[in-house]
């Protein structure tokens, strides 16, 4: 369906504008019809880095530009505040969290939470990664095709216990996981206002969501209730949180430990999920980039990786770092000025959405040539440092940079090494990958690989 496009004003960036009307006539299209990702990127091909995206009066600005993006999210952080629609889609579950708590609130939680994230705590998590993976990937078979993408949630979602709370969840994995479906279906739902006719009249994803959220606080109250009454340090980031104090000596409540173990959660299952996934597909399409790549993992001579074994594999770094260019896992960020504001030549009112989509950012052929390509060249020593700063933000940037972000970073490539030493993975025949924006980038209806043993 065209959409009418809006010409350039003083007032608003150029981009489409849709009516009430077709934005009702959406709701009886296929979901399978709307590329969402490919809209962006169309959009920041044909009206530039800073467009205006309207959809019945509402307006939402996309930022694809490295220098607006610093504006927003460096220089200018204090001007803007997560943007209502995410915490429409996921307050009600994380509460008042660091993902969408704002101003002194949320530099208290941060610099409470910060210490739990420093190198020297997390690198005690790299053989409790190696050993999760191990675990799952233990039980493939020879030859037999798996959905990759459930595996590799699994993987993740075992690491998350037991590093956030050194709890073993693998009978209530499926449980958990299920949960955790509910909440961000219901959370994409809000995001991409893509609610249909049916879902307006029974509001059963809503419920759905609603149901997960309820049963997953209870769980995490549980869990908390048990560290306290344990009274000693277990290891994990939990007994970190509960040990901080704030300048006045002040501990966090149960309800904000909560809300913070609930983000941490969300932040780190799905996430680090996707990464690997999008590793192991992409490596699956380029076996020379794949070859190289076990040539350096050959140096581990079998064993599973440490954390300083990372130190050893530059070329494995480069390959997930092209990894989250192609695919970030979160796509994006939204923000809201507080007041009105100037930006790119445009005042952005007050209290618009602001989307900066580092999904078509990193697709910009100006700044990444050739950008459909997967090169883990691009971020050799001397390539990297030629990219524009602020034009790769696969975890964001400024004073609301992703706060687990080495953790990530780490833990993705401990999993990829785990898994490559003894696996090659090949994709199942008639299968079409599409990537799909929800809450994270996924591929549409999972991702099945045929499993080689090395």
């Amino acid at each position: 369906m065209a959409a009418s496009t809006v010409a350039t004003t003083h007032r608003i960036p150029p981009g489409p504008r849709f009516s009430p009307v077709q934005m009702a006539l959406f709701r009886f299209l296929p979901t399978s019809s709307f590329d969402s990702l490919k809209f962006i990127v169309d959009q920041q091909a044909q009206h530039g880095r800073l467009t205006c995206v309207e959809a019945n009066g509402i307006r939402t600005y996309v930022v694809s530009d490295p220098e607006l993006a610093r504006e927003i999210l460096v220089e200018k952080a204090n001007k803007f505040q997560k943007a209502q629609l995410l915490r429409d889609s996921i307050g009600s579950v994380v509460g008042n969290g660091l993902l969408t708590s704002e101003g002194d609130f949320w530099k208290r939680q941060r610099k409470l939470a910060q210490p739990a994230f420093h190198f020297q705590r997390i690198e005690a998590y790299g053989q409790v990664m190696a050993d999760e993976t191990l675990k799952v990937i233990g039980t493939w078979r020879e030859g037999e095709s798996r959905d990759i993408a459930q595996d590799l949630m699994k993987i993740t979602l075992y690491i998350v216990c037991r590093t956030l709370f050194s709890a073993d969840v693998s009978a209530q994995a499926d449980r958990v996981g299920q949960l955790m479906h509910d909440i961000l279906e219901g959370a994409q739902m809000v995001i991409s206002q893509s609610a249909s006719w049916l879902e307006l009249l029974t509001h059963r994803i809503q419920k759905r969501q609603d149901a997960a959220t309820a049963e997953m606080k209870a769980l995490m109250d549980e869990i908390i209730q048990h560290h306290r009454a344990a009274d000693k340090d277990t290891g994990d980031l939990l007994s970190m949180l509960m040990a901080a104090r704030d300048d006045d000596g002040l501990p966090m409540s149960d309800e904000q430990l909560r809300d913070e173990v609930i983000t941490l959660f969300i932040a780190g299952h799905e996430t680090t999920a996707n990464a690997v996934m999008w590793t192991l597909y992409l490596l699956s399409q380029h076996p020379n980039i794949e070859e190289r790549l076990m040539t350096e993992l050959a140096a581990l001579n079998g064993a599973p990786p440490t954390v300083r074994d990372l130190q050893r594999l530059p070329y494995l770094e480069q390959v997930v770092k092209e990894s989250l260019r192609l695919y970030p896992p979160a796509g994006g960020a939204t923000r809201q000025p507080i007041e009105d504001i100037e930006l790119g030549g445009y005042v952005i009112p007050k209290g618009n959405n602001i989307a900066i989509s580092t999904y078509a950012m990193h697709r910009d052929p100006a700044l990444f040539p050739d950008p459909e390509r997967f090169d883990p060249e691009r971020f050799s020593p001397e390539r990297e440092a030629q990219i524009p700063k602020y034009a790769y933000l696969p975890f964001g940037a400024g004073p609301r940079v992703c706060i687990g972000n080495v953790f990530a970073m780490m833990e993705t490539r401990i999993l990829l090494a785990t898994i490559l030493q003894r696996w090659k993975l090949t994709l199942a025949p008639g299968q079409t990958v599409r990537a799909e924006q929800l809450f994270t980038i996924r591929p549409r209806g999972g991702l099945k690989m045929i499993v080689i043993a090395r």
